[in-house]
């Protein structure tokens, strides 16, 4: 099993980073969250989990190890897969997941593309004996909890710089953007549409 893998970061996707070490490039699953905490060029570490079924073989990595472990609980939940985990740590930071899971927020679980309200109320279920307590999330503002469903940060310009990092220029990124309608969307989901803009 890798524990992590430490090297450069040669290339940014959508939902995957390329990790060169000792001359070997690592193709790592990844949320948005780890893909904002880095750049091409970064000698970095990873924290990573290795997916193996019959016939899947594949390696998801965080850039920080608490990310990890909500990962893997996540993925314990029955029926929720790497897929779901992914969404749900590209729409929500860890602390945020937390909070959402100890007050039973599944209105704000169930704002994940991809998962409904009968999954997030699985997921809270399963994993609110998991998580921790209030108390014990010490870097969360305890006042912004009742906004965990408007917390995905929809800032165009911190989304311009997003699609300037995987490689299209300033102006690019913006006539992707100009059209595309932002409310009630997550940053991973405006992410992908502005791709498709940028692919016609």
């Amino acid at each position: 099993m890798i524990s992590y893998i430490k090297g450069e970061v040669i290339k940014k996707g959508i939902d995957y980073l390329i990790i060169e070490n000792n001359g070997i490039g690592y193709y790592i699953n990844t949320s948005f969250n780890t893909l904002k905490n880095l750049s091409e060029g970064d000698f970095s570490s990873v924290f990573t989990y290795m997916h193996i079924r019959e016939d899947i073989l594949a390696l998801y990595g965080f850039s920080k190890k608490d990310e990890l472990e909500m990962f893997k609980k996540l993925i314990s939940v029955n029926g929720i897969g790497p897929k779901a985990g992914l969404a749900v740590l590209s729409t929500y930071d860890v602390n945020s997941v937390k909070v959402a899971i100890l007050k039973d927020d599944v209105n704000a679980i169930s704002k994940v593309p991809g998962i409904g309200k009968k999954t997030a109320s699985k997921i809270i279920l399963d994993l609110k004996d998991k998580v921790g307590s209030i108390e014990e999330i010490d870097s969360i503002n305890l006042s912004d909890i009742e906004v965990i469903n408007d917390s995905v940060n929809n800032d165009i310009e911190d989304i311009s710089k997003v699609l300037m990092t995987l490689g299209f220029s300033q102006l690019e990124a913006k006539k992707a953007l100009e059209n595309i309608d932002i409310s009630e969307k997550t940053e991973n989901q405006i992410i992908k549409e502005a791709l498709k803009n940028l692919n016609k």
